[in-house]
This record gives C-alpha cells, sequence and structure tokens, in this order.
C-alpha cells in the first residue's frame, strides 16, 4: 500500500533518524519512567515538559485494526507497544483470518527510495 512521501518536520527528526537505522525511537519521561508515543507533548504524570527519546523494543500487540478495500486489501492498525503507548501503523504480513485482538507483533522498517522510513507491524514469529 503506499502511503505517500513522508517529511521530517524538526520535532520528529529522533522518530525518524531512528527509523533510518532500523530503531524504533518514542519519546520518554525520565523522572516518571513513563513512555509516551512519538507526538507527546510532555508529561501527563510529573509535568515534565521536555520529554527526552528513547529506543522501544518494537514488540506490540494488535488493538484495533481496519481493512482497506483495495487489491490486494491493506490492514491499518492500532497498536500497543510493550512499553505502554498506543500507535497507528500498517499492518504487513498479516493474512485477515489471522487478524485478533492481542495478536503479538513485531516492528519492522520500510525504506522507500524518497522520503523518510518508516515503521510497519508484522505478526510476531519467533
Amino acid at each position: 500500500m503506499e502511503i505517500g512521501v513522508l517529511r521530517r518536520d524538526g520535532r520528529t527528526d529522533p522518530f525518524f533518524d531512528g527509523t533510518a537505522s532500523d530503531r524504533l525511537v518514542i519519546k520518554r519521561c525520565e523522572a516518571c519512567d513513563r513512555w509516551f508515543a512519538p507526538d507527546a507533548a510532555g508529561c501527563p504524570e510529573c509535568g515534565e515538559e521536555d520529554l527526552g527519546w528513547a529506543q522501544a523494543s518494537g514488540a506490540a500487540t494488535l488493538v484495533t485494526w481496519t481493512v482497506l478495500p483495495k487489491d490486494p486489501p491493506a490492514f491499518l492498525a492500532l497498536v500497543e507497544l510493550a512499553e505502554g503507548p498506543w500507535l497507528h501503523a500498517r499492518l504487513d504480513g498479516a493474512a485477515r483470518a489471522d487478524l485478533r485482538e492481542g495478536l503479538p507483533l513485531g516492528v519492522a522498517f520500510e525504506h522507500p527510495d524518497e522520503g523518510e522510513s518508516y515503521i510497519l507491524f508484522r505478526p510476531w514469529t519467533e
């Protein structure tokens, strides 16, 4: 599924630096030891406004999804990272019949010829 060309905007540089090197980097409050999605502006627990960036494990579970009627079908998902934050992302390598709430997923990275690298999630296989 084509998602268009992604461009960084200054606020997302650490996230896209991570995806370029196959690392999932999200925001983290050092004071509270809590993790947040990359677009978080501050910590609601302690009020810290300057959240740091840290590497997440890339493990996630499927929360919910939708199937776009394309050929082949495209799967868009809401996933919960092992660290806690929820992210919207594309599913890859998933069969419609296998999708279920709680399905273990792992992060993968796409490196398009143009624009920023981005994340997607695939069913976890050991």
